[in-house]
């Protein structure tokens, strides 16, 4: 059965697309210091900088309309934020429009309890809680950012410079964690941006359960039937799935689901044809044959309703010659009132 995941990014082509404008320049170790230079003014190529930059800030449009459409990783949205804090902060630097620097500190704060308290949530024991600082350990999270969380948090925002700091360390962090680990196109199921299967090439697998299920000669069937046999029953179920979601042709679709079924019965390799005549079998019934079935289930329903007038005419009878029940519940009081101290009966 074909289980479908919904994401918010119409496919994986989008989703790489929105790294790429993100991480530019992947992280390549400790020292990398792709955001610290963007704050400086004498950069040697403004150009290539502005196009990053409005790139990073498209990027951050398009994963907050993922965050609308719902369903979006918080990675991806923790990504967002602390991009989105890094151009805020370029931008006052730059224009100098805003003298004081509390509004970017509680941007960049703001941006990066909420990265460090949603990722450590995630991966809480529900049965026993657990401190922030062993979750962070798990999962190979710096300690230096609960602590950082904590500060921002519960004390005095911390300086422009340490959370200028933190949240580049908080961005290669993530590339590390999430978004190197992502399949490029084609990579994991052999499926590019155009939709061509393994790079352009066509899947036999595929074809040979089309010519399979088209083939009407017994002899031609069982030679493709040998074949078939080779393939792992996974990847002839993932074809079948494909094939009877692609296409038109209703034979096809219907042989191809009798095909599953066999296959999961794990009766495949001595079924032969036999699957496929299950719907001639099932025309080839006598018409007589049919007739008497339907005679006798409307002899089993006359009898049902008989039993159930029988039923309903003595349930009936039985109501009126029952005696009314002593039990009244709640009555009028009758005769006069006697006041009674409280606690007598």
């Amino acid at each position: 059965m074909v289980q479908y995941l919904h994401t918010p990014w119409r496919d994986r082509a989008e989703l790489l697309k929105v790294r790429r404008q993100f991480y530019p320049s992947p992280p390549t170790g400790p020292q990398h210091n792709q955001y610290e230079d963007d704050n400086n003014n004498d950069d040697d190529d403004d150009e290539k900088t502005a196009k990053e930059e409005a790139a990073k800030q498209h990027a951050v449009s398009r994963v907050s309309m993922w965050m609308q459409r719902g369903g979006c990783p918080h990675l991806v949205e923790s990504t967002a934020l602390l991009m989105a804090a890094i151009l805020s902060d370029l931008h006052e630097t730059r224009t100098r429009a805003n003298s004081s620097s509390y509004a970017i500190r509680a941007a960049y704060s703001a941006a990066f309890s909420r990265f460090v308290t949603g990722l450590l949530d995630s991966h809480q024991d529900k049965q026993r809680k657990m401190s922030m600082y062993t979750v962070a350990k798990t999962i190979g999270l710096p300690a230096t950012f609960v602590e950082l969380r904590h500060q921002a948090t519960h004390e005095q925002l911390p300086s422009l410079l340490k959370l200028r700091s933190a949240a580049r360390k908080a961005l290669d962090w993530i590339w590390d964690y999430y978004w190197k680990n992502l399949p490029s196109e084609g990579e994991d199921d052999g499926t590019l941006e155009n939709g061509s299967e393994n790079g352009g090439k066509a899947n036999p697998c595929r074809e040979l359960l089309l010519r399979y299920l088209g083939e009407e000669d017994a002899a031609q069937s069982k030679a493709l039937h040998k074949h078939l046999r080779q393939y792992d029953e996974f990847a002839l179920l993932q074809n079948l799935a494909e094939i009877g979601d692609s296409s038109e042709d209703p034979k096809i679709i219907a042989r191809s689901s009798r095909l599953s079924q066999v296959i999961l019965d794990g009766s495949f390799s001595s079924a032969l044809n036999t699957w496929r005549d299950a719907g001639r079998v099932s025309k080839s019934k006598d018409l007589e044959a049919i007739r008497a079935e339907l005679q006798v289930l409307n002899g089993e329903l006359e009898m049902m309703e008989e039993v159930d007038v029988t039923r309903g005419a003595v349930e009936t009878q039985r109501r009126v010659q029952e005696p009314p029940t002593q039990a009244k519940g709640w009555s009028r009081y009758e005769g006069p009132w006697k006041p009674k101290p409280i606690g007598v009966v």
